[in-house]
């Protein structure tokens, strides 16, 4: 499983320098991603989640999103649903270093908790790779996932 994953993440990584669109958070507009993360604290957690928003071509970029949160010593299927703002410091070049941060609810069938989840990480043309501190209730994880940016 680590051996694919590792895999899985070494090609995103590989195709995000060979992609040729450039920053999208340097254009005015939509743009939207689907990210991936990893944990391995607490018996191994995954989220998918998808975030779309509207970049103001400053590097800023704000919007709303959901997904999918499986985190093995909770029993846990969670849905995050958040907001999320994201800075992008060289909006004109094709690798930019980010800043990003979600705030919203973890929530399932038993439960909802409060999710603040700061972020640091870096564009890679339509690619980001990153690392996160998720915080909800008692839980906190630090996870590295990889996104596709739409």
């Amino acid at each position: 499983m680590k051996k694919n994953l590792c895999l899985f993440l070494l090609t995103l990584f590989i195709c995000g320098g060979s992609a040729m669109a450039g920053n999208r958070l340097a254009r005015d507009g939509y743009v939207g991603n689907i990210s991936l993360s990893v944990t391995p604290q607490m018996g191994l957690g995954v989220d998918i989640t998808t975030s779309h928003g509207y970049s103001f071509g400053n590097g800023l970029w704000m919007g709303a999103g959901a997904g999918v949160s499986l985190m093995g010593a909770c029993d846990g299927f969670f849905i995050p649903i958040y907001t999320e703002a994201k800075y992008s410091f060289m909006k004109d070049e094709k690798a930019s270093p980010f800043l990003d941060c979600k705030f919203g609810v973890m929530t399932n069938t038993e439960s909802t908790y409060t999710l603040f989840s700061p972020a640091a990480g870096v564009d890679i043309n339509r690619f980001s790779i990153y690392a996160l501190y998720n915080m909800w209730s008692q839980v906190r994880t630090f996870n590295i996932g990889v996104a596709f940016n739409f």
